[in-house]
């Protein structure tokens, strides 16, 4: 009785588990993708820069053939001192940034998107702005007196929801298989 009832249970579980799964959520709408650039002296008085990390987008809007960025970590480092990337800076915020990653060249708008640091940043108050110039025809940052720079990314794989749970629940079933039972069935009957 207490297996058929394990059992039950086991299954009402795993029932559960692939419906949530399988229902639709913004986060499986979530795009990831590994970012650089760095950008050369460009006046005599300044110097290269150089950022990495993790861009957060939304999903590919077909429309427009671009992603909006919602989300950003990683490191900038100018003059040998590194920062930390603290996050996203709204859409029109700085240097009118529309946080825009386009899927094909060039990758960003001449607003670009826009982030603080844990420095001082371009503005003396930790502000970002990256941008394609078109009249540059390269990558720059607002202020930072760097053009001609180059800015990558690349897609980095996220795991499919069902493929997640897939994996809890064949675990949990091989744990449940592999427990030591308490009793045997036979101990179990009246």
């Amino acid at each position: 009785m207490k297996l058929v009832k394990n059992l039950g249970i086991a299954t009402a579980s795993a029932v559960m588990g692939i419906t949530g799964i399988g229902a639709s959520s913004a986060a499986q709408a979530v795009q990831l993708f590994d970012f650089q650039y760095s950008f050369p002296s460009y006046e005599a008085n300044s110097t290269p820069i150089f950022a990495s990390g993790i861009l957060t987008t939304t999903d590919l809007d077909a429309i427009n053939n671009n992603y909006t960025i919602t989300g950003i970590s990683g490191t900038r480092k100018v003059q040998g001192i590194t920062e930390t990337i603290i996050g996203l800076l709204s859409p029109g915020t700085y240097g009118i940034n529309d946080n825009f990653l386009n899927a094909s060249t060039p990758l960003l708008t001449q607003n670009g998107f826009s982030y603080i640091v844990s420095g001082n940043g371009e503005d003396g108050n930790g502000n970002v702005n990256v941008f394609y110039s078109s009249f540059t025809e390269g990558y720059s940052e607002l202020s930072s007196d760097v053009d001609y720079g180059s800015f990558s990314v690349s897609p980095r794989s996220v795991p499919e929801p069902y493929t997640v749970g897939g994996s809890l629940i064949a675990l949990g079933f091989g744990w449940w298989t592999k427990r030591k039972p308490k009793s045997s069935f036979l101990e179990e009957a009246p």
